[in-house]
């Protein structure tokens, strides 16, 4: 590979590709997605709202985010390599299987023990190893079941999947909670991500035995993967981007919007819940549009732009005082975001090498999803030393937005990535 750029080769010439939901693996892959996806969200709305409601310490959730963060961050940092090493599948399968047994624990916990913070502390703790090896594993295993052209639409149906979950399980699982118990919701949970884990059990994947396995040693296939990024400029820049994005936009959204409400709008928990479901929203229309426009040319330019629109419309938000103007600026930015994430995802996964993709869709994880706990503590910093966070945000898009802008017209390969 060159240290310039990456070629991405065209594919073999078919007729007519098969309908992706006619694919036997990729329909039990996103029910796997859709059932964790449920799962996982069903598991944070429900500890949460009991160490509010039942435990009564508020001021204590920071530490549960913490709890599940670290790991994840730390454990990202080799997941990858793990995914190159071993069966994807087989990854997947047993993070999914050992998240149900766990859950199948904390049940019994319910009867038999009393259930306290540092209960869930040590469930989130757990969690986080797991998800970290979970996502590199399926970012990994997409390519080796959908044809390449299919990619892109691959991945919105299963971001769609993401997102739905995002805005309709914390409803759901509210109403068991306020209808039924905190054990039902946990139960239920656990019949999820155990179904999950099966339908993964059920996929027929040839994973052939792949270069950097057990007679290379662990750290060298690890530094091996980071190598690869290296010296790929598009794949540098990309990650850089990525880091860029969630350090100062993504991080300081999810965590200052509470106070963005608050100080700057003067809202309701009301007000603060429609912009949460603005962004959801958002993200789910730009993975429905992208699906089906199933983007095959321009992926680059594309997504680039919509960096852009994402940047503006956060810079937008962060000026304004009404919250429907927010809403609709929120829109805009998850709309921008899934627009730019998902043909990304997509052709990173078209043109690197088999045995390279492990590693790579681990390390885009940590620059993406990883890295979020970096920037609530640089956000906290910030806000300890006085300044506003409507201002944090306005920074950040203006670093980002500046940063895209000058990668679109300083490196054309970047641009042209198809």
């Amino acid at each position: 590979m060159s240290g310039s750029s990456i070629t991405v080769s065209e594919a073999s010439p078919l007729a007519e590709q098969p309908s992706i939901f006619r694919n036997r693996n990729f329909l039990l892959l996103w029910g796997a997605a859709l059932l964790s996806s449920f799962g996982i969200s069903f598991f944070l709305f429900t500890q949460s709202w009991y160490v509010v409601h039942e435990l009564r310490l508020e001021a204590s959730l920071g530490v549960l985010y913490v709890a599940a963060s670290i790991p994840r961050l730390v454990f990202m940092i080799v997941s990858g390599t793990v995914a190159d090493r071993f069966s994807r599948t087989k990854l997947m399968f047993l993070s999914d299987f050992t998240r149900g047994v766990l859950l199948t624990g904390l049940v019994c916990w319910f009867f038999f023990g009393d259930i306290s913070l540092w209960t869930f502390v040590g469930f989130a703790f757990a969690f986080g190893i797991l998800d970290a090896f979970f996502w590199a594993a399926e970012g990994a295993v997409l390519p080796s079941i959908i044809s390449r052209d299919q990619l892109t639409r691959g991945n919105s149906v299963i971001q769609m999947t993401n997102q739905t979950s995002f805005i309709l399980a914390p409803m759901v699982a509210g109403i068991f909670v306020s209808f039924g118990s905190y054990v039902l919701v946990f139960t239920v949970t656990a019949l999820m991500l155990f179904t999950g884990s099966l339908l993964i059990f059920l996929m027929k994947v040839d994973e052939e035995k792949r270069a950097g396995g057990e007679e290379e040693a662990f750290w060298a296939s690890f530094k091996a993967g980071v190598r690869y990024v290296k010296n790929s400029r598009v794949l540098s820049l990309i990650i850089g981007m990525s880091i860029l994005l969630n350090l100062f936009m993504v991080g300081p959204m999810t965590m200052g919007l509470p106070l963005f409400v608050k100080q700057r709008l003067n809202g309701t928990a009301l007000d603060f819940s429609f912009l949460e479901a603005g962004l959801a929203v958002g993200m789910l229309l730009g993975s429905v549009v992208i699906g089906i426009l199933n983007l095959k040319r321009r992926r680059g330019k594309t997504s680039l732009r919509a960096l852009m629109a994402a940047g503006a419309a956060f810079f937008a938000l962060s000026f304004t005082e009404g919250v429907w103007f927010s809403l609709v600026c929120l829109v805009v930015f998850g709309c921008s975001l899934s627009i730019c994430n998902i043909p990304v995802i997509s052709v990173l996964q078209s043109f690197i090498e088999e045995k390279m993709m492990g590693r790579v869709m681990g390390l885009v994880s940590l620059a993406s999803m990883g890295l979020v706990p970096v920037s609530y503590g640089v956000t906290s910093l910030i806000l300890a030393a006085g300044v506003p966070i409507h201002q944090i945000m306005a920074g950040g898009s203006v670093l980002v937005t500046l940063y895209v802008l000058f990668v679109y017209v300083r490196f054309k390969e970047l641009r042209e990535l198809d």
